[in-house]
């Protein structure tokens, strides 16, 4: 960027604004880029290469720039008008020559003999032409074609890598939650075991209505499997604390269902009797059979956020 040593122009539009600009030289390109600069250059630059058949393009021309297959095509198309023109010129020279050769005789004919070297020349020429613009047209294609390729081959690798990578960190991720979940059943292993000591199989929300849930759960003792269900409300706190990860699988279970509800009639008896062996008093049995909306009575804590642990189920999300 040159060097200044004037002050800044200013433009007719901007009036008498005033700019803070600092004395003495400073860099600016308003003396070499300015329109009438731009149009001086192109004319002392047409003058400059005349000798070897440039000319200084139309001034204010609204010419538009063609593509580069455009221009092949052109040219070609141009050469080939030029070859057949030249060919039916040498076929007129040769149809003439019997007929020069009656008339006028030998010098005639020599020079017609000339003139039709002088075309097949100019025809080999042209020829010659064409072959190097075709080759010239289908290098240049054949370059763009492998620089696209070669970009094309640095994006794939790069999508690669970047798939590689992620890949890497969701399992470092999983890793990481697994380890977690580990160490909370070491911690609080109260949060992942039902009241009842009953093994949990698993849960499942059922039926569509927008209102009402339908919980049923599948727990076993020893060999014998138990099923139980229960309607939970589309705003009940358990179940909204359960799907955002505050309520692990069997902590929701547990405030869902009963202890007797959570296993079969038989055991429940036998829970109850153990109770009632382990209190000294007279337990209460209570057989529910899934369908009454039961909640737990036994006192569940505050639950931590344990959100990350989580996969899908038909609502909200389930516990591993």
């Amino acid at each position: 960027v040159p060097i200044v040593n004037t002050e800044r122009q200013r433009r007719e539009r901007e009036g008498e604004k005033k700019y803070n600009t600092k004395s003495g030289p400073r860099l600016s390109a308003d003396d070499v880029l300015k329109r009438a600069k731009l149009h001086e250059y192109q004319n002392t630059y047409a003058a400059a290469m005349s000798e070897f058949g440039l000319k200084r393009g139309i001034v204010g021309s609204t010419a538009r720039h063609i593509a580069t297959s455009t221009h092949y095509k052109q040219q070609m198309q141009q050469l080939e008008e030029n070859i057949a023109y030249l060919q039916k010129e040498v076929e007129k020279t040769k149809e003439g020559k019997s007929t020069i050769f009656a008339i006028f005789g030998k010098g005639d004919l020599a020079k017609a003999r000339k003139e039709l070297t002088k075309l097949q020349a100019q025809i080999t020429k042209l020829e010659a032409e064409k072959t190097t613009l075709k080759q010239k047209h289908e290098s240049d294609i054949a370059k763009l074609r492998n620089g696209y390729q070669m970009e094309i081959d640095a994006a794939i690798r790069r999508a690669e890598i970047a798939e590689r990578k992620a890949a890497e960190k969701e399992a470092v991720i999983e890793k990481q939650k697994n380890r977690i979940e580990e160490l909370d059943r070491k911690a609080n292993p109260q949060r992942y075991r039902l009241s009842s000591g009953a093994e949990l199989i698993g849960h499942r929300f059922l039926g569509n209505n927008p209102y009402t849930v339908t919980l049923k759960i599948w727990t076993k003792v020893k060999e014998i499997e138990h099923t139980a269900v229960t309607y939970l409300s589309d705003s009940d706190k358990r179940l909204h604390a359960f799907s955002n990860g505050e309520l692990t699988e069997h902590e929701f279970v547990n405030a869902c269902f009963s202890v007797a509800e959570q296993v079969s009639e038989i055991q429940a008896n036998l829970l109850n009797a153990a109770i009632e062996l382990a209190t000294g008093g007279s337990a209460q049995p209570h057989v529910g059979t899934g369908g009454g909306g039961s909640t737990s009575e036994l006192p569940w804590r505050d639950k931590d956020n344990d959100k990350n642990n989580n996969i899908k189920t038909t609502y909200g999300k389930k516990r591993r």
